[in-house]
């Protein structure tokens, strides 16, 4: 068993990613199938382009002094070549990733176009706001482990989460509203929201004021950014989802058993789906 909370602040990227533990990523395998969730930690995902491009605005947006030891530009042209392949294993055995000038460009202004949000610019700059801020406890699932972009605790603001996430879809209501949904982002925040108290020390019925945001940015033009804080009824429904999935957890542990999904169910089609457009 470990400490209910290890200091984390001198780790490496690196150290964070090894330490077994749940994160966000594997809990949302979890709520979908426990069959799921062991598959995930078997067969890890590899990175893709989309996910390079948020990591570096990640960096652009919290962390830009960073960015220096951590990334590595090409502005050769064309990747299809003998010398991009040559340039990047090099500097990818320096432990750089790799990422073309474009990429870059993308990057960079939808960092900007973040970091110009009311809500982003106010706490980037206000006392009480951490970045990027690892945090290793035990909690409702044993070893935990959380990556928070930005967590700022005050008594003007309260308890404040933010979770950037980088988007080439379009950001009207209806579809981060069901993007919120479909991906589980509801959940990968109240988990954060675990992770802050346990950093912070608080219990979360004592905390007047509590905000936890995903905040969504275009990596395209025009990179409109939309804040999307979570409603109480949202907040409520997903305190008692956290708490299904760690009975779920422990039941799957204890049994040995993970099951996958229901292979067999009735369904009723939206009536939209079954009529004659008029």
């Amino acid at each position: 068993m470990i400490p209910s909370h290890i200091e984390t602040a001198n780790w490496s990227d690196a150290e964070y990613f090894a330490f077994p533990a749940m994160n966000a990523t594997a809990l949302k395998q979890l709520a979908k199938s426990p069959q799921l969730y062991q598959h995930h930690l078997a067969h890890p995902k590899p990175k893709t382009s989309s996910m390079v491009l948020g990591s570096a605005t990640h960096c652009l947006t919290f962390e830009p002094y960073a960015w220096a030891e951590r990334y590595a530009v090409w502005e050769g042209g064309s990747r299809r070549t003998k010398a991009y392949k040559e340039w990047a294993e090099g500097h990818e055995a320096e432990g750089l990733e790799v990422i073309t000038a474009d990429e870059h460009a993308r990057a960079l202004e939808t960092a900007e176009a973040a970091s110009k949000h009311p809500l982003l610019s106010e706490l980037l700059i206000a006392k009480g706001t951490q970045v990027e801020r690892a945090i290793v406890w035990q909690g409702l699932f044993g070893p935990c482990k959380a990556k928070i972009d930005l967590l700022h605790y005050s008594d003007k603001h309260g308890l404040v989460i933010v979770d950037l996430k980088t988007t080439s879809s379009d950001l009207d209501e209806h579809s981060l509203t069901h993007t919120i949904g479909r991906y589980l982002v509801h959940l990968q925040l109240w988990h954060y929201l675990h992770a802050a108290c346990m950093l912070l020390d608080v219990d979360m019925g004592n905390v007047d004021r509590v905000r936890l945001v995903a905040l969504y940015a275009q990596t395209s033009a025009p990179h409109d950014v939309v804040a999307c804080e979570l409603g109480p009824e949202t907040m409520m429904d997903t305190a008692d989802l956290y708490r299904d999935l760690a009975d779920l957890y422990e039941g799957c542990k204890t049994m040995g058993y993970w099951p996958g999904y229901n292979p067999q169910r009735t369904v009723e089609v939206p009536s939209y789906y079954t009529k004659l457009k008029k």
